[in-house]
C-alpha cells in the first residue's frame, strides 16, 4: 500500500512538473538544445566548408545585380552601407577612463549648410552604429535627414561591439575583457564618447538621441551626473527602455526574474549568443528572418507586421553585434526588482538568500534636467511608459505613443520618416527657434514667444523652475492631443495657459507637432 501511494505522488509530480509548461515552452528548450548541438558541432567543420557553404547560399540568393537590400545585408561595414546613400563616414577612436577603445561614427556636416548643431546617436542592446543607417529609403534613415539638415552627426558604440573590441590591458578571449554591464555603459561610453565629440567639434552642448537600451544607457548616465547635465541640450528617446514588465513566454520570464544569473550557466562569462554571427553567415537570408521572427514572437509578442519584407533582408541582418553576458545578466536582475538598479554583484550564500542591504538604483527622477521626448509604440511590450515616467522628473518630459507598433518599428517601420523622424526634428526645433502660437481674438495672428533654450537663461536654473511650478506634472501624451488649445481666446487666456513656464513648453510642443 505504500509502495503504492509513492508511486502515485511520484506521478502527481511529473504531472505537476510538465503541466506547467505549454507546447511552446517545451519547443523553446528544445530548441536551446538543438542550437547548442549544432553550434558544437559547427565549431569542428573546417573553416574553409563553412566559407565555401556560405558562398554557394549567397551564390543562390540573386543573378547578376543586386538589390538594394541585398547590397545593405552584404556591406560588411557602416562605411560600405552609407557609400550606398552617397555619404561619407568617419572613423574616431574614443580612450574611456578605464581604457577601453571605442569606435565611433561621424557624417561631418557640409560646410555651407552647418547649422552648428551636434547630434549624438547610440544603438540598443546586441547592435551596433550599423541600425542607423540601413533603412532602404534615405529618408527613413534619421542620420542622412539631421545630415542633410545640416547637423554634425556622430554615432557611438558600446564596448564589446563588432566595433569597439580594444582595450589597452586586456584581450577579448579574457573573461576580464568582458566584465562589464550597463554601469560600465553609464559611467564610461556614454560620458567619455559625449566628451570627445564636443572637444572635437569645439560646441558646448549637443543633442541626444538613444534607441532602446542606448535610451536606458543614457537615463543612467545623465543620473549620475550634473556635469553631463549641462552638456546636453535635449534627449530624444526611441523605444525607450528602463523597467520592462517582463518577458512575454512566461518560462523565460519566470527563469529571468528567479535566477537572473542563469545565463552564465547557458553561455559562461564571456560573450552572449557567439552563435549568432555563424547563423547569419551559414542560413539562408529569409532562413535566419524567419528564425529572428519566431523569436521575437515568442520572447516579445511582436509581430513586426509594419517592416516590409525587403527591409527585413536588410536590417536583420544587421540586428546582431557581441556584448556581454554579464549586461543581459543586468537586465534580468531589473526584471527581478522591477527597479532601474545597478548591478549587483554574486554574493556569498546567506546574503544571496537574505540580503542585509540595498542594490542602488540610478537616481533618474531626481537628477535629470534634460528636456526629454519619449516615443515609443503601443504594442511594444518592453515599454511601461507608466513606470518609466514615475521613474522620470515631473517637468521637461513629452511622450508620443504610436499605436499599432513595436519596439524595431521605431527603427525600421515603413512609416517612420513621418511618425518618428519628423518628430525628432520637431523637437530639436522647438527647443532652438521662437515659438509661434496662433492667436484668435488678439489684435494680432501670431503670438511670438522667445526660445525655452533663452528662456530658460534668462530665468534662473531649472531647479528653481521647478520649484515655482507646484511639482504638476506636465508629462504630455501626444495621442491623447485634442483641439482645446486652440478653442482658447483672446490674449487673457493665453497669458493664463503661459503662467508656468513648463506649461507653455507644453502646449506650442503640441501644436508645433499637429502643425
Amino acid at each position: 500500500m505504500h509502495h503504492q501511494t509513492t508511486k502515485l505522488r511520484n506521478q502527481r509530480a511529473k504531472m505537476s512538473i510538465f503541466g506547467r509548461f505549454s507546447i511552446i515552452d517545451t519547443v523553446i528548450m528544445i530548441l536551446v538544445y538543438v542550437e547548442t548541438v549544432l553550434a558544437l558541432t559547427l565549431r569542428l567543420v573546417p573553416q574553409p566548408i563553412i566559407s565555401f557553404g556560405t558562398w554557394l547560399i549567397n551564390l543562390s540568393e540573386t543573378s547578376d545585380e543586386y538589390t538594394m537590400e541585398q547590397k545593405i545585408r552584404h556591406a560588411a561595414t557602416i562605411h560600405e552601407i552609407c557609400r550606398l546613400f552617397d555619404i561619407d563616414v568617419e572613423d574616431h577612436l574614443v580612450r574611456t577612463e578605464d581604457d577601453y577603445i571605442l569606435t565611433i561614427h561621424r557624417i561631418p556636416p557640409k560646410r555651407r549648410i552647418y547649422n552648428g548643431r551636434v547630434v549624438y546617436l547610440h544603438h540598443g542592446l546586441l547592435m551596433c552604429s550599423d541600425v542607423w543607417v540601413c533603412n532602404l529609403e534615405r529618408n527613413k534613415n534619421l542620420p542622412f535627414v539631421l545630415h542633410d539638415l545640416g547637423f554634425d552627426v556622430w554615432m557611438g558604440n558600446n564596448r564589446g561591439n563588432k566595433y569597439s573590441t580594444a582595450h589597452l590591458l586586456r584581450v577579448p578571449k579574457s573573461k576580464k575583457f568582458w566584465d562589464f554591464s550597463i554601469d560600465e555603459f553609464a559611467f564610461f561610453d556614454i560620458p567619455n564618447s559625449v566628451q570627445f565629440v564636443l572637444d572635437r567639434t569645439k560646441v558646448e552642448q549637443l543633442i541626444c538621441i538613444g534607441f532602446s537600451q542606448g535610451s536606458a544607457q543614457m537615463f543612467a548616465a545623465f543620473s549620475l551626473s550634473e556635469e553631463l547635465n549641462r552638456k546636453v541640450s535635449q534627449f530624444i528617446a526611441i523605444s525607450p527602455a528602463m523597467t520592462p514588465r517582463g518577458l512575454h513566454n512566461r518560462i523565460v520570464d519566470a527563469m529571468a526574474k528567479s535566477s537572473p544569473g542563469l545565463m552564465y550557466l547557458f553561455f559562461g562569462r564571456k560573450i552572449v549568443l557567439p552563435t549568432a554571427v555563424l547563423w547569419q553567415r551559414t542560413l539562408h537570408p529569409k532562413l535566419f528572418n524567419l528564425g529572428v521572427d519566431l523569436g521575437c514572437r515568442l520572447l516579445f509578442d511582436w509581430n513586426a507586421r509594419n517592416i516590409t519584407a525587403r527591409q527585413k533582408l536588410a536590417s536583420y541582418g544587421k540586428l546582431y553585434s557581441t556584448t556581454s553576458v554579464k549586461s543581459i545578466v543586468h537586465w534580468f536582475q531589473i526584471l527581478h526588482s522591477q527597479k532601474f538598479q545597478m548591478f549587483e554583484e554574486s554574493d556569498d550564500i546567506l546574503n544571496s538568500l537574505h540580503r542585509p542591504y540595498e542594490v542602488a538604483t540610478f537616481p533618474t527622477r531626481t537628477n535629470i534636467k534634460i528636456p526629454i521626448l519619449l516615443i515609443y509604440g503601443g504594442s511594444d511590450s518592453l515599454v511601461d511608459i507608466k513606470v518609466m515616467k514615475e521613474n522620470l522628473p515631473a517637468k521637461r518630459v513629452f511622450d508620443i505613443r504610436i499605436d499599432d507598433h513595436e519596439h524595431l518599428d521605431l527603427l525600421w517601420g515603413k512609416d517612420v520618416d513621418t511618425l518618428v523622424v519628423l518628430n525628432v526634428i520637431k523637437f530639436i526645433q522647438f527647443f532652438d527657434e521662437p515659438v509661434k502660437i496662433p492667436l484668435l481674438e488678439a489684435q494680432k495672428d501670431v503670438l511670438d514667444l522667445p526660445s525655452p533654450r533663452a528662456l530658460d537663461s534668462n530665468s534662473g536654473t531649472n531647479e528653481d523652475n521647478d520649484d515655482n511650478d507646484d511639482n504638476e506634472s506636465q508629462t504630455i501624451s501626444y495621442h491623447k492631443y485634442n483641439d482645446d488649445y486652440s478653442n482658447k481666446n483672446g490674449m487673457n487666456e493665453i497669458s493664463k495657459i503661459f503662467s508656468k513656464q513648463q506649461r507653455m513648453l507644453s502646449e506650442s510642443f503640441l501644436d508645433e507637432l499637429r502643425l
